[in-house]
């Protein structure tokens, strides 16, 4: 049997990620809450540092709680950094993104902000609806790009 959601005076749980072990350590990066008041849906979305304790490197991991969360790759974030600059742009957008429309005003997206072509900061992004349908008041939880770890 599956067990109810939270209720409406309940708030679910926050988003942790997961807990570091002898392969791999898990570092908190940003976080971000936010609610969709016509729908009254609590997004939450979590990033995190993943590496590998037995060599293997490290990434960055963005969950969320109602929409799919993307995986950043140290390799290919720096391609991409590259052509952002390459083309004046100070940010790309990787993983998830919902952009708004007439209809909707929900705007979520992951931001890898860009300069001298390398990925400096990732932005957490949602500006979701107020109770009439319009768009709230966008929010945000920056962090600055990991550097490599140190070698072992």
């Amino acid at each position: 049997m599956q067990s109810p959601g939270p209720g409406p005076s309940e708030e679910p749980a926050r988003l942790r990620p997961p807990i570091s072990d002898r392969w791999t350590r898990y570092d908190l990066l940003a976080y971000l809450e936010a609610t969709d008041l016509p729908s009254g849906e609590a997004h939450a979305f979590l990033a995190y540092r993943e590496t590998s304790l037995m060599g293997a490197g490290w990434r960055v991991r963005v969950r969320s709680r109602l929409t799919a969360g993307g995986v950043f790759e140290p390799a290919a974030m720096a391609q991409q950094a590259q052509g952002a600059t390459a083309r004046g742009e100070p940010s790309f957008v990787w993983g998830y993104q919902r952009l708004p429309c007439a209809a909707d005003a929900r705007h979520i997206e992951f931001r890898v902000h860009v300069d001298a072509g390398r990925p400096v900061r990732l932005e957490l992004y949602a500006r979701l609806r107020q109770a009439d349908g319009s768009a709230a008041p966008a929010r945000r939880a920056c962090c600055d790009w990991p550097a490599d770890p140190p070698g072992p």
